[in-house]
């Protein structure tokens, strides 16, 4: 038996600007300054003014923020400098919503509540929890458009610091899976996760045993927990409505790793006849075949760019059956193969 939870978050109906909390940029200038840069010069270059970042709560420009991170681990040298914000970040930083989840029974709650309330954290998280077998998967995925290496590093970080806060310290995944290649010092990361990490993984995110889900959560309360939410719909959270081409490439992104990105897929997978999702997206200016070829584009860039992973892996990441038909592909779509692709990728700037 295998159960399946799945998130989406909200998105604007025309011309969508993601936003994250404020408070996601609370350890940025002790973390810039740790590495050598001038943290407050970069807020600044970034376009964040002092009053943008006063109040925690307020909401920021999800793509400014990631850009931020990605200039900062590149011109410190440090390339995980995403996981030391993480490192920075503890439970209570989640706001309201941190109430609410040291009050459930278990942590299996406490992931399914983060689906639910992720609005009052990000716009750009994906989260899903699957479990077969005896084994709890909880998968962390940005929405098509933010990929990025420390972005993720931040995210999966923030993940294991609200599961273990959760739990008031007591549980431990069993690994941590990234995408990403290897850092060249693995001592933040020895130090910050107290498990093996899995590094050019296909998927980001925590596993563990089942069992560890549902081991009863120290300060659980039921009326603690009814109160934290009656407080939550009080808590003002922008939400707009989701465009079907957005859910579309959100959609292709989760399913691309099993093969199955026909439309007929897609469409069963989002609750909807094929017939209906054309219809919805020929009303947006879309076409599902280009939306296929735009997520793999940007999947197979992230994949390929400063990493050893195998050319067939990521042709089996694309949801291609044979290696052939993905350089094919690739080379339709970059003008060259995947492989002098990615040697151009490791030449020293010129």
């Amino acid at each position: 038996m295998k159960l399946q939870l799945t998130g989406t978050c909200p998105a604007a109906a025309e011309g969508p600007v993601h936003r994250v909390r404020a408070i996601i940029l609370t350890a940025y200038i002790e973390v810039a300054e740790a590495v050598g840069l001038d943290g407050q010069r970069m807020l600044r270059d970034a376009g964040f003014s002092p009053e943008s970042l006063a109040d925690p709560e307020n909401r920021v420009p999800a793509e400014s923020f990631v850009k931020l991170l990605e200039r900062s681990a590149e011109m410190s040298g440090c390339d995980s400098f995403g996981l030391l914000m993480a490192e920075r970040r503890d439970f209570a930083r989640l706001g309201p919503l941190s109430l609410l989840l040291e009050r459930l029974p278990n942590l299996r709650e406490v992931v399914r509540a983060c689906i639910i309330y992720r609005a009052h954290l990000n716009d750009i998280t994906e989260i899903a929890l699957e479990e077969a077998d005896g084994t709890a998967v909880i998968r962390l995925d940005l929405v098509p458009g933010f990929w990025s290496v420390q972005m993720t590093d931040l995210m999966v970080g923030i993940a294991y610091r609200v599961l273990h806060g959760a739990s008031h310290g007591h549980w431990r995944p069993s690994a941590v899976h990234l995408v990403r290649k290897q850092p060249q010092d693995l001592a933040p990361w020895r130090r910050f996760y107290p498990v093996s990490v899995d590094f050019e993984n296909s998927f980001n995110g925590l596993s563990c045993s089942s069992a560890s889900l549902l081991e009863p959560n120290p300060l659980a309360d039921e009326v603690m927990a009814r109160n934290a939410r009656g407080l939550l719909r009080m808590v003002p959270v922008e939400e707009t409505p989701l465009m079907v081409s957005e859910g579309v490439r959100r959609a292709i992104a989760q399913l691309l790793p099993g093969g199955r990105t026909t439309l007929d897929q897609v469409a069963a997978h989002m609750g909807m006849s094929a017939r209906s999702l054309q219809r919805r997206l020929d009303e947006e200016g879309q076409t599902f075949g280009y939306l296929l070829n735009e997520v793999r584009r940007g999947l197979a860039a992230g994949y390929l760019a400063d990493s050893d992973r195998p050319v067939t892996t990521v042709a089996s990441l694309l949801g291609y059956g044979s290696p052939s038909s993905f350089t094919r592909w690739f080379v339709a779509t970059f003008g060259t193969s995947p492989q002098a692709w990615r040697a151009e990728r490791k030449l020293p700037p010129s």
